[in-house]
């Protein structure tokens, strides 16, 4: 239901939204909120209808949050590394979706034929591309050939190179169209044929192990 504010009559307050009965949950919406109630007051209608462009809703937020001046300078002096933190998180998501979405270690375990301790040996070895959300392991889907059940060729080379440097830059760099590449990514190279040694040139250009 929403009202008009008797404090500030062009403005409407909005009521209605379901209130966790967890105390934590509840104040983490009452803050939520309340810093969005602001954002939205003191942002541009430039900076918000950016923010509204985004395909979901947390991409919503995310590109308003990584907007210092949509949340304001005082806030970004308190927190100022939010706008970027924001920022990684779309930029997160934005790969995900490039990568088809994640998969459950069960549900790899069902596409590969493996038990659930076969892919996370698999994961441990730099076999399998996979992320921390929450307490468990995600898995870009796009790693996988579907059709023969199996990992996408050449992909783990990949994978171990990139060990030190996480999951994200790993598929940053996989998802990433090249020049050298004819304008491919490297994943889409591996999906079409494999390893290739030009997938090597750039892998030891992108770790400093070359000269681009």
């Amino acid at each position: 239901m929403a009202m008009i504010s008797r404090s500030n009559p062009q403005t409407v307050s909005t009521i209605g939204f379901a209130v966790s009965a967890d105390p934590v949950r509840a104040a983490f919406q009452r803050r939520s909120m309340d810093a969005l109630n602001r954002i939205a007051m003191q942002a541009s209608t430039e900076s918000l209808a950016e923010a509204l462009a985004a395909t979901t809703d947390i991409g919503t937020l995310a590109r308003v949050l990584g907007d210092a001046e949509a949340v304001g300078s005082a806030v970004a002096e308190l927190e100022p590394l939010a706008p970027l933190i924001a920022r990684n998180a779309e930029h997160k998501m934005e790969l995900l979706s490039a990568a088809g979405g994640s998969l459950s270690a069960e549900d790899v375990g069902l596409l590969l034929g493996i038990t659930r301790q076969g892919v996370d040996k698999r994961r441990r070895a730099h076999g399998l591309l996979a992320f921390r959300q929450g307490g468990d392991w995600r898995y870009p889907r796009r790693q996988f050939d579907e059709p023969s059940h199996e990992v996408v060729a050449g992909l783990p080379k990949v994978v171990q190179a990139f060990a030190e440097a996480g999951p994200w830059v790993t598929l940053d760099f996989l998802l990433a169209a090249d020049d050298t590449l004819d304008g491919l990514s490297p994943l889409e190279v591996l999906r079409a044929g494999g390893w290739s040694d030009s997938i090597g040139r750039l892998l030891d250009v992108e770790r400093g192990d070359g000269f681009a």
